[in-house]
């Protein structure tokens, strides 16, 4: 995969080493020449001086060819304008760090994709509710939805997933039982033991845990 970075600071030379050392192609546009330079200096990655808001600087980083374009200086301006040139310029998908909650509109309104500060500590502060055989296994789309694993307790009665009542919106993608993995039916019946996979809001995570809880936990 290649990824072009706009920003090289301490989040985008994370990133870049981060990217580099998992396989990908990275080039790093960084308008301080210094921090370019460090960048240069600690990453196997392609580094161009230049303005991520610059066309021949994003055409110098070859965006054209890119995957990605990652967009994460500090300033949310330059990562919007990087994002909207990006895909000008035919990069498959682009992503730009949010600095200031309150320009999400403006990213919105221009249907670019944003990961901001705040999301994290919605989602960290998310997990730490009483949930403790619930286990996200991703955030999915722009952080609104979970992909969860839960293991279903010995108490439980065991139903027809088309009878079982799931928070909306919720669905059940998978059952693990006993080592074998079931793609489930309307039919299907949830077992006490069985692990399920599903998919639900991050909002929804305690509500979708109080379905399968234990009676002694439940209100």
């Amino acid at each position: 995969m290649k990824v072009v970075l706009v920003g090289g600071g301490k989040v985008g030379s994370f990133l870049a080493m981060e990217l580099v050392s998992a396989g990908h192609f990275v080039a790093v546009v960084e308008a301080n020449e210094d921090r370019a330079q460090a960048v240069a200096d600690d990453v196997n990655a392609v580094v161009i001086h230049g303005d991520g808001t610059n066309v021949g600087a994003l055409e110098a980083a070859s965006v054209r060819d890119a995957d990605w374009l990652l967009a994460v200086t500090g300033l949310d301006e330059v990562n919007l304008v990087a994002c909207e040139l990006g895909q000008t310029l035919g990069a498959d998908r682009v992503l730009a760090r949010l600095n200031t909650p309150w320009n999400r509109p403006t990213f919105d309104a221009l249907k670019i994709p944003v990961v901001g500060i705040t999301d994290l500590m919605v989602q960290v502060i998310s997990q730490e509710v009483a949930v403790s055989d619930l286990h996200r296994i991703a955030v999915i789309g722009r952080g609104e939805l979970s992909l969860c694993e839960l293991d279903i307790p010995r108490s439980f009665t065991p139903i027809e997933l088309q009878n079982l009542t799931l928070p909306e919106p919720s669905v059940v993608v998978a059952v693990l039982r006993e080592d074998h993995a079931i793609v489930p039916q309307a039919t299907t019946q949830l077992r006490p033991g069985d692990r399920i996979t599903a998919v639900t809001t991050i909002a929804q995570e305690s509500e979708l845990h109080q379905v399968f809880a234990p009676s002694d936990e439940q209100s």
